[in-house]
């Protein structure tokens, strides 16, 4: 997904990063699930989607704190208003 962004291909890049969250959500790797929503959340925030990155910064922020990152989730804190 960090790949297709770099190269601008926003399209396969939105697929990639779906396909990242589901299969970490699938496989229970919680801290997986966490990074690749963050990474969605900054690729929608930086191509215009703002609306649309709050939804992937929550889940991060969400999964961060179950994996017990409380400060890392925090962070994330700013994105979410």
């Amino acid at each position: 997904a960090e790949e297709q962004f770099s190269s601008r291909n926003f399209e396969m890049a939105e697929t990639l990063y779906d396909a990242a969250i589901l299969s970490s959500k699938v496989h229970k790797f919680v801290n997986e699930e966490a990074l690749a929503n963050e990474l969605a959340g900054h690729f929608y925030l930086e191509t215009g989607r703002r609306n649309r990155s709050v939804h992937y910064f929550s889940q991060a922020f969400e999964k961060y704190n179950e994996w017990g990152a409380v400060a890392k989730a925090n962070t994330l804190a700013a994105y979410l208003d």
